[in-house]
């Protein structure tokens, strides 16, 4: 009787790598409830932003300022906005009971990447029209008093804090998708290897 050729399959085993079958489930469970938390920060701040420009529009047409209301209400729009936005690109992807849990995570992680790549079309640049006509109505009525160097100079402090937070939410949001994607990589070559 000849013997099975066991050892050469031992040795093979010896380099095999299993995962929990649970590990690529909890992984992207622990994902999903990430991106859930992280939309209802934003929904909560969206909501905010509608509260506090929505009260300075009021405040402003109280007062018979038209012009002056007009760049809160387009800040509160942009609001709106995003958060309709972010439901349309940011929310989590149903899970499709045809794809594996591997299948699922990367195109989750795909997803996601897009989103956050995109945020200064969706997320930045519906409050851009507000903040500008905001800033410029502002800046035209110091100046009809007090002379434009004055207005200038008084408005570009402002100006320069909302561009380094839309420039930093961008980098921001631009940093996580490239800690995404090297995920998505890392899982590639985790589905390749088996």
């Amino acid at each position: 009787m000849s013997k099975p050729h066991l050892d050469g399959w031992a040795a093979q085993a010896a380099d095999a790598k299993f995962a929990e079958p649970d590990t690529c489930s909890q992984r992207a469970t622990r994902f999903e409830r990430t991106i859930r938390r992280r939309n209802g920060m934003e929904y909560t701040a969206g909501l905010l932003v509608i509260a506090l420009f929505g009260a300075g529009t009021i405040a402003s047409l109280a007062r018979g300022e038209w012009l002056l209301a007009l760049g809160p209400l387009l800040v509160a729009m942009g609001a709106l906005a995003v958060m309709a936005n972010l439901a349309r690109r940011g929310s989590n992807l149903e899970r499709r009971p045809e794809d594996s849990c591997a299948a699922h995570l990367r195109r989750q992680l795909a997803h996601q990447s897009a989103a956050l790549r995109s945020v200064p079309i969706w997320y930045i640049g519906p409050l851009v029209p507000g903040v500008l006509v905001l800033f410029g109505v502002v800046t035209f009525k110091v100046a009809q008093r007090a002379g434009w160097p004055i207005a200038l100079s008084g408005i570009a402090g402002p100006a320069a804090v909302v561009l380094g937070i839309f420039a930093a939410v961008i980098a921001l949001n631009l940093w996580a998708a490239r800690s995404l994607d090297r995920e998505i990589a890392d899982l590639d070559r985790r589905i390749h290897q088996q």
